[in-house]
């Protein structure tokens, strides 16, 4: 009797068992992966003494920027009306170096800070020397031409001697570094002595990213994500602003998101309705990337997001460009924001551009899977593990009856350098990152799915060989009932 109790306990310690793993490993899958995600969440915040502070401060992966410029090989026909045929030249290849300075936490849960950014060629990644001559259109002349538009036709028709006397031509030949991080132009030197237009001319250097090398692009403050983690890395001023004053709209002039290099976790948020906002000081206001499906970066899994096709839009098309001006689809004219330069940012090789802008070139191929912009997120962190930030910087080019080589030339705008900042996880930062977070998840996710299995096997074979216990106890005194019998009888005869 007593080895019977004992065994009935055995086996309810053990059904009770079964049930506890089957019980545990449904709560680990339904609820794991939201306590794992709070304790993630709570080490995600920025502070001065936060783990992520160094690779936040200091990108710990390396991050490029190439530029293309665009060659013009048909000048003679295009001073004469004909279509511009432009020619990619590139990449040149940098190596970004940036590190956060002046960081300074605020009482409001924010951090402000600068980040100088220098840059090192490296030819290893580039087709071509930076001492590569191209002829490309001389912006700063055009650049003149465009702030003179509204003066008198005598300023105009000074400006055009000056030009001539200094043999300034429409196309101009320089190096792909000077194109780059600037030359001094003796035409915008001698525009600045004189009188009429010195004010109009803020420099005698010109480069499509001059004083941009080793410099910052501006005084950031940024959330930390301690009081709201959906804030994490959001700005929150820039330059002292929280709204921009180029645009038409306050909606237009808002200053929304991130700089696209974190963003805050997308765990729990529906990928399909979400916008990433990020804010872009290259084009001079904020925009929007969408989810595109999923993905993965040495094998972690990631989110993809892509700046959508809308954002290039006209207004007809897009009310909420509006904003913008109103210039056709696929360019945004920043010259509000570029001291009056008739500059057109759009998406490498006039990418979702209107008929319009691209009909008027030759040698343009756009091609959305190399010339959008694209961002792989991990969705526990919001970390950015690969980036492809890509734009292109147009200058509008327009007949002008009183200027030398302006007089024939037909409307259009003219491609003139394009780049991609990239940036991809290295395997040791991904290792550190699956370490340190993500293996966690994958822990507690199969411990959780093995558990369940294991309690319902345990619960069925104890079931069964209790069943078989009792059925043996329950056959065992009959036997010896029926041998008692036959003796009996035995003896008898």
């Amino acid at each position: 009797m007593a080895s019977s109790n004992w065994i009935s306990g055995i086996v309810v310690c053990t059904l009770i068992a079964s049930c506890l793993f089957v019980v545990a490993g449904i709560i680990g899958i339904v609820l794991g992966p939201h306590i794992l995600q709070s304790q993630v969440e709570k080490q995600l915040p920025l502070t001065a003494d936060s783990d992520q502070l160094d690779s936040w401060s200091t990108p710990p992966v390396p991050i490029y920027l190439q530029f293309w410029l665009w060659e013009c090989v048909n000048v003679g026909e295009v001073l004469r009306g004909a279509k511009p045929y432009v020619v990619q030249r590139g990449p040149f290849t940098y190596l970004e170096h940036r590190t956060k300075t002046g960081v300074y936490f605020n009482d409001n849960y924010t951090v402000t800070y600068r980040q100088p950014i220098s840059y090192t060629f490296v030819p290893e990644k580039s087709a071509l020397p930076e001492t590569t001559r191209i002829t490309m259109v001389n912006t700063p002349i055009v650049t003149i031409v465009a702030l003179l538009r509204n003066q008198s036709a005598k300023t105009q028709e000074i400006f055009n001697i000056v030009k001539n006397f200094f043999n300034e031509t429409l196309f101009i030949d320089h190096t792909a570094r000077e194109w780059i991080w600037g030359y001094e132009d003796p035409l915008l030197k001698a525009a600045k002595s004189l009188p009429i237009i010195k004010d109009l001319v803020p420099d005698d250097h010109f480069g499509y990213f001059y004083g941009s090398n080793a410099t910052d692009d501006g005084l950031y403050t940024v959330f930390t994500g301690e009081d709201h983690i959906n804030q994490l890395n959001n700005i929150n001023k820039w330059n002292g602003i929280s709204s921009l004053p180029y645009w038409r709209t306050p909606w237009g002039n808002q200053i929304n998101g991130t700089d696209g290099s974190w963003f805050p976790p997308l765990i729990g948020k529906d990928l399909q309705s979400i916008r990433l906002y990020l804010y872009s000081t290259d084009i001079c206001r904020s925009l929007y990337a969408k989810f595109e499906k999923h993905s993965s970066v040495l094998d972690i899994p990631t989110e993809l997001f892509s700046i959508p096709a809308e954002i290039f839009l006209n207004s007809t098309l897009n009310p909420d460009n509006i904003a913008f001006g109103t210039t056709d689809s696929g360019v945004l004219d920043v010259s509000v924001c570029r001291q009056g330069a008739p500059i057109y940012i759009s998406l490498p090789h006039l990418l979702y551009a209107a008929d319009r802008y691209q009909s008027r070139l030759e040698g343009i191929e756009p091609d959305a899977p190399i010339h959008r912009t694209i961002f792989e997120v991990e969705p526990h962190t919001g970390l950015v593990l690969s980036a492809q930030k890509r734009l292109q910087i147009n200058v509008f080019l327009q007949p002008e009856h009183f200027i030398d080589d302006f007089k024939y030339i037909s409307e259009v705008v003219l491609p003139a350098i394009w780049i991609n900042e990239s940036t991809t996880i290295d395997q040791k930062s991904a290792d550190d990152l699956n370490n340190q977070v993500l293996r966690f998840f994958t822990i507690v996710r199969w411990v959780s799915i093995v558990l369940i299995p294991i309690g319902i096997v345990i619960f069925i074979v104890t079931i069964v060989l209790f069943k078989k216990h009792r059925s043996r106890e329950e056959s065992t005194p009959l036997l010896f009932a029926e041998a008692n019998n036959t003796i009996a009888s035995d003896h008898d005869h």
